[in-house]
């Protein structure tokens, strides 16, 4: 029997009627405070009102959010020092406080403000006990703009990698669930509903008001907008995009080191790089991937546990049927998140129709080969974490890595970038020696001797021949490749998780397939006619693309490091490579090309 698809999740509705929001607005702060919360006995400043199982952290009304955040009332001075906050927040591993309040406000509710911060405590506190403090003022039973938002949402989930948070306004409810909430959203690609009703049974009443539901459901339009890597007609926001669009939305999406490390640079073309750079020198799998790999599994277990909960209050039904049992083992709840999860039921609603279009048929055979594919790219595990991917040496369970010796594997590398103008970018030999230090850049050898002193093994240097091969190759990919790479883009567009599969993918003909179609998938090509008769102009300077913006230079830099470091391994595939790359670059074949522009052919580049 088939599985029961989810029907819709019902609407929050608010937790104040529109009578009692138009009456909070009406009146005046002090009254407000008086009738609402108590006034100088405020039930939230202090424990009184609250059982014991709603202070998770004792002296406070809070509670557990996820595993990793709090959601609690504001702390006082009084309370901080009474209750040894400090120390608990230390036992419970909390390194961050988020403080979503504006200096001054709720004045006439518990003990005076702190003359100094105009909050209910100094934040200095905090910090001087190693725990971070930021502040997110948002209006008390209201919103903030969309972007104050996705800035705090950020700075959450940055939070979040350093330790556990605690997210404080003045209760604990309405401005905290809301971050919190679209937190939710920002990490798991759950609906708005699901984020609201979760929030909501871990910390009842939580996102009060008409306004609050609202900005949970902007954020998610606005999310919505920003997520999709690869061009896809068919997503409703899968139009083509520019390189430059794209980096603004990267902008958006990416936060701490990752986002400044990838300011100029598309993280997807960045990833590809260094995947192929590292497949081609036999090298462990560099921090970056790591970190994509760690972060899937985080994920994966918050996932878990968001279905669970919302199954548990019937806002989800379980499966029936044959899979049931296979969720059961996995000790997961299905969900659209889940890379197969994900695909299985969009296979069940085209297999329930009752006629099918070309694109149906299609679909549902490539469904049928996903499985296929992660399991022999990821080992026998449907739902694999970070423990099914990478060994106890920490590198990733690949068919090319597990050949390579392990000193080989364990080389000192340096950083490199390539400074060449277009117009020499077939020159084998300038190529390899117009190298120059970039920080941030790829993995390689600090020098071609280095590499040569290592003791010849054949296997890394046939890896190395199959990956110049797949990316000189100018023909149509095979069909088995376009598939997997047609499942890896939906994947990275329907799922932060997909991330982690394009870093475990070890077949470089599909990784090659995923760069040059992403750079051909561009409404604009990366170099314009114009961008290469201003660089042929300028192929005598020795910063030739100094003539482009940022974005394209960066883009370049890493394309071309990428480059270099599999043609110095395979100098005889060269300008092959170069050409394919010239190609994705411009969207243009070169010999079409230089009939629009004074731009030298490969044979005349090379002599």
């Amino acid at each position: 029997m088939m599985p029961t698809l989810t029907s819709h999740i019902p609407v929050p509705r608010p937790a104040y009627s529109q009578a009692r929001e138009n009456l909070v607005k009406a009146i005046p702060p002090r009254l407000l405070c008086l009738l609402a919360c108590g006034g100088i006995d405020c039930r939230y400043e202090g424990p009184e009102c609250w059982k014991l199982n709603q202070q998770v952290v004792r002296g406070l009304f809070s509670s557990w959010v996820t595993d990793d955040i709090i959601a609690m009332a504001r702390p006082s001075s009084n309370l901080i020092e009474k209750y040894n906050i400090i120390e608990q927040f230390r036992r419970l591993n909390i390194r961050s406080i988020i403080n979503m309040q504006f200096p001054g406000e709720h004045s006439h509710c518990g003990p005076p403000l702190d003359p100094g911060s105009g909050f209910t405590y100094s934040p200095q506190i905090f910090m001087d006990n190693d725990i971070y403090f930021y502040n997110f003022g948002m209006p008390d039973f209201g919103v903030s703009s969309l972007v104050g938002l996705i800035d705090g949402v950020k700075v959450l989930a940055f939070a979040v990698r350093e330790g556990r948070v605690a997210v404080h306004c003045h209760a604990g409810l309405g401005r905290t669930g809301v971050l919190i909430a679209c937190y939710l959203i920002y990490t798991l690609r759950i609906s708005p509903s699901e984020a609201v009703h979760y929030v909501r049974i871990k910390r009842p009443r939580s996102i009060q008001t008409r306004a609050q539901i609202s900005q949970v459901f902007d954020f998610a339009r606005l999310l919505g907008t920003q997520l999709v890597q690869y061009p896809d007609l068919s997503l409703r926001h899968g139009a083509p995009f520019t390189l430059h669009h794209y980096l603004n939305r990267q902008a958006l999406l990416l936060h701490g080191q990752e986002g400044r490390t990838l300011r100029q640079t598309p993280k997807v073309v960045y990833l590809l790089c260094v995947r192929i750079s590292c497949l081609a020198l036999g090298l462990p799998s560099p921090p970056e991937v790591h970190a994509e790999l760690e972060k899937r599994s985080a994920l994966r277990t918050l996932s878990r546990t968001v279905r669970e909960t919302l199954v548990a209050k019937q806002y989800l039904p379980l499966l029936r049927g044959g899979h049931k049992s296979l969720w059961l083992n996995s000790g997961s709840v299905s969900s659209w998140d889940e890379p197969l999860g994900f695909s299985e039921r969009k296979r069940d609603v085209l297999l329930d129709k009752r006629s099918y279009s070309d694109s149906d048929l299609s679909r549902i055979a490539i469904d049928e080969d996903l499985e296929s594919y992660c399991t022999s790219a990821l080992g026998n595990e449907r739902h694999w974490c970070v423990q099914d991917l990478v060994r106890s040496d920490l590198r990733p369970l690949s068919p090319v890595l597990a050949t390579l010796p392990p000193g080989h594997q364990t080389s000192k590398m340096g950083s490199h970038a390539l400074n060449i103008p277009i117009s020499s970018m077939q020159a084998s030999n300038n190529c390899n020696k117009r190298l120059c230090t970039a920080k941030k850049a790829l993995p390689k050898y600090s020098s071609n001797i280095e590499l040569c002193r290592i003791p010849h093994n054949p296997a890394p240097t046939s890896v190395a021949r199959a990956v110049a091969k797949a990316m000189a190759d100018q023909g149509t990919p095979g069909e088995i490749v376009l598939q997997r790479s047609a499942l890896l883009q939906e994947e990275l567009n329907s799922s932060d998780c997909g991330w982690a599969l394009l870093v475990t993918e070890s077949d470089p003909h599909v990784l090659s397939c995923l760069l040059w179609t992403w750079l051909e998938k561009l409404r604009e090509p990366v170099l314009s006619v114009q961008d290469v008769n201003r660089l042929c102009i300028g192929a005598t300077n020795r910063k030739a693309l100094s003539v482009l913006k940022k974005p394209q230079r960066h883009t370049i830099y890493c394309l071309l490091s990428c480059v270099s470091t599999v043609t110095s391994l395979c100098p005889h595939r060269e300008e092959a490579v170069l050409l394919r790359l010239i190609r994705a670059l411009t969207k243009r074949l070169v010999g079409n090309f230089t009939e629009e522009a004074d731009y030298p052919s490969a044979s005349s580049a090379s002599a």
